[in-house]
């Protein structure tokens, strides 16, 4: 019961005693540690190690003790010696397993994957058993850390709240409420330099109210009807009207029930437990978060209750109406794992749960996760990475309404302390920069300012969308088809890593994790940003053309991907016909009464421009599908946007179709198009010059004016002479015009008799 007060409030105190003989020494340390004082435990074994050092047992005794108090460096340290002395795991099976979390602790993660590997043939003839399982998704999470361990947030600030509210005990739990500072601390009212506690002594966790003067400083306990004498009392909150107030209360045994205490404007009632549905018997219940979601207000919470994942998990239930309560729901599988998963907040502004776990991938002890949703329906978690995790502990996190700043509770290097640099915790302030750049507070006043929002680029699945179709358009809009993608993520990282083992499935997991967090989420942030600007601009009532390009891996047809990237594009342009409450179809339809138009040079490039060594066999859907290199390929890019109107006279350079696709042609073949132009304005049009870079590319272009309103044509010839393989050729039109410039591209797939 004792390891659950642990998990709840992570706090540790000391005492001293003497002792003439090792056994009295080992038995004082044994007593210590009983009651949870492992940092006196680890002082009696030092003291006892001096006597002897070789004994396995007491090395054992002492190692765990100075993990217990987070002396990580310590415990490491006596590990690797048990490790070294019982290699096959014989006497401490578990030594191994304790070697390698401390490694990861301390920030060691090529050492500690090698040790995990180690760990899973010591345990192999259990797989299913916890062992296996831990260092089994350890490797993993040990090449994820790696992976990010030189990669720290800069638009994120951590710094310890200070002396006002932290000390050298342990404090936790910190959040704002009507612009006071709340938190819980384990701090003894008779304890001297020594850390010695005089008996008798109030050692008891109470919560405590601070207010902001220059810094934040402490005031005094709440009241006693939550700050009871006889109890543990910590983890508390308030519920959205702020009349009653939520919190954790634990009997010296570990025992812990949620409790809720009510205001009447001028007192707190009496506290009384939750419900026996909440409360169940025999579990441990503790850390409530009140939200209100949908006007709706749930009770999150952490519970080891029957009916869990494994130890500590997040569970939920609906307030009925202040007093009853709906049956709890666990949070689910993709939240809670076999390990603590605890301190649970959400925040209603972004629906999205926080919490903290030491089983899915993070870098070392309890790290911070997200999961974006609503209850019945939490996305996969996501590590909030450094500097807000750290390879110490990291939980209870809290943010503001804007969630622009918040709280959260660490071990981290940095706290205040006496036993050990990691020994204790402390709250640290936590402190966001815009995730994205804001709008602009003043008028986009040139074209760069809008243009340097791209390239927004979007990606798709394979064969997305209209698979199995010859078609060009499809109805979808982008955010749907993303949407569908994103569920697939589970399934891309299942067949990427599919025959491998050990570091490389770990490689290829977090390679595909990585793909869809900076490529596909980037891509939706920049198109939602890219999306508002261009509405902004449009309202001036600007005429705008936007340049889309389409792109495919290679694993179909030539002319199919060519139809597949044209759906891709039509994709986008659904999106914008309903965006919002069809803000942007007058300006689609050019029926707007402000002038505003919108118009869109299609470029769908096929799989023309895919990299090399992109696969494209069927048959190896691991590589052609699934690989994170064919996955870059298939995309769509907002490459460019401009005028089409600058002043009110002008030549107007539209064109009907700038691709033309040959297909498979013969090595030799001399092909030639026609591309139409168009003189869309008042005034005349002269094509001042039609430039390429290839010497396989000759032009022929209309060298009088082109009147308004008329066309014209120029003609593009191709000689494939020499030339192998898929290739995209490319000319740009120069003209006296808005736009000024316009480029007309030419594909074809070369084949050698």
């Amino acid at each position: 019961m004792v390891r659950y007060y642990w998990l709840i409030c992570l706090l540790l105190y000391g005492v001293y005693g003497l002792g003439q003989s090792q056994k009295q020494l080992i038995n004082y340390a044994d007593e210590s540690f009983k009651l949870g004082d492992y940092y006196g435990a680890a002082v009696y074994y030092e003291r006892a190690m001096q006597v002897d050092s070789l004994d396995i047992h007491l090395l054992y005794k002492y190692a765990t003790a100075l993990r217990k108090y987070n002396n990580y460096v310590g415990a490491e340290f006596y590990y690797t010696k048990i490790a070294d002395k019982d290699k096959a795991g014989k006497i401490y099976q578990d030594a191994h397993f304790w070697m390698a979390v401390m490694q990861k602790n301390n920030g060691k993660y090529k050492e500690a994957a090698k040790s995990f590997k180690r760990v899973q043939s010591i345990y192999d003839k259990d797989k299913k058993g916890y062992h296996y399982q831990k260092a089994k998704q350890e490797v993993i999470s040990c090449g994820y850390a790696q992976r990010l361990k030189n990669q720290v947030n800069e638009d994120v600030d951590v710094t310890n709240l200070g002396q006002g509210v932290n000390t050298t005990q342990s404090e936790f739990s910190g959040f704002l409420h009507n612009h006071q500072f709340y938190f819980s601390s384990l701090r003894a009212d008779s304890i001297n330099e020594q850390l010695e506690i005089k008996i008798p002594g109030n050692y008891k966790t109470s919560i405590y109210r601070a207010e902001q003067e220059v810094t934040w400083k402490t005031q005094e306990k709440i009241d006693t009807v939550i700050n009871s004498s006889l109890s543990h009392n910590a983890n508390g909150c308030f519920n959205s009207k702020g009349d009653a107030f939520y919190f954790t209360r634990c009997d010296s045994l570990g025992s812990c029930k949620i409790y809720v205490a009510r205001f009447t404007g001028k007192k707190w009632l009496d506290a009384r437990p939750l419900p026996a549905k909440i409360n169940e018997e025999g579990a441990n219940t503790t850390q409530p978060n009140i939200a209100k979601i949908d006007d709706k207000e749930y009770l999150f919470f952490s519970s080891n209750r029957k009916g869990g994942m494994g130890d500590l998990d997040i569970w939920y239930c609906q307030i009925l109406d202040g007093q009853t309560y709906s049956a709890p729901v666990n949070a689910g599988k993709l939240i809670n794992t076999p390990d603590p998963d605890i301190t649970p907040f959400y925040h209603t502004g972004t629906q999205t749960l926080y919490f903290s776990s030491t089983w899915h991938s993070g870098f070392g002890g309890f790290d911070i996760f997200q999961s974006i949703g609503k209850p019945g329906d939490f996305s996969e978690p996501i590590n909030l990475e450094q500097p807000i995790n750290t390879s110490w502990n990291d939980f209870y996190f809290t943010l503001d309404s804007a969630g622009t700043s918040g709280f959260l509770t660490s071990n981290r290097l940095g706290v205040y302390y006496t036993k050990g640099p990691t020994c204790c915790n402390d709250i640290w302030s936590v402190q966001f920069k815009k995730d994205e750049p804001p709008l602009p507070s003043q008028e986009i006043v040139t074209l760069d300012d809008l243009n340097k929002y791209l390239p927004v680029t979007l990606y798709f699945h394979n064969d997305r969308p209209g698979p199995r179709s010859w078609d060009t358009t499809v109805h979808d809009n982008y955010l749907t088809t993303y949407a569908h993608y994103k569920e697939m993520q589970p399934t891309y990282r299942t067949e990427y890593s599919k025959g491998l083992e050990g570091e490389k499935r770990q490689d290829a997991i977090m390679d595909i994790d990585d793909y869809f967090k900076h490529y596909v989420d980037k891509g939706v942030d920049d198109l939602a940003l890219f999306t508002k600007l261009l509405l902004e601009e449009l309202r001036k009532g600007q005429k705008i053309e936007i340049t889309i390009k389409g792109f495919a891996s290679p694993l179909a047809k030539t002319d199919y991907n060519v139809n597949l990237t044209k759906r891709r594009i039509s994709t986008l342009l659904n999106y914008l016909r309903e965006y919002g409450n069809g803000e942007f179809i007058p300006y689609l339809d050019h029926t707007s009464p402000d002038g505003g138009a919108l118009s869109f040079v299609k470029i769908p490039f096929g799989e023309y421009t895919a990299a090399t060594g992109v696969s494209d066999n069927y048959y190896d859907q691991k590589n052609s599908v699934y690989n994170r290199k064919a996955a870059l390929e298939r995309k769509i890019e907002i490459q460019s946007v401009t005028y089409t109107m600058k002043d009110t006279d002008y030549a107007g350079l539209q064109v009907e179709n700038g691709t033309q696709d040959f297909g498979k042609v013969k090595a030799g073949d001399v092909l030639t198009n026609n591309f139409v132009i168009e003189n869309n304005g008042n005034k005349p049009l002269r094509i001042l010059e039609v430039v390429s870079v290839h010497d396989c590319i000759s032009v022929v272009y209309p060298q009088e004016e082109i009147l308004p309103g008329q066309k014209g044509i120029i003609q593009l010839t191709f000689s494939t002479t020499g030339l192998s393989g898929k290739q995209a050729k490319a000319v740009t039109v120069i003209a006296d015009a808005f736009p000024r410039t316009k480029r007309l591209i030419m594909t074809a797939e070369i084949f050698e008799e």
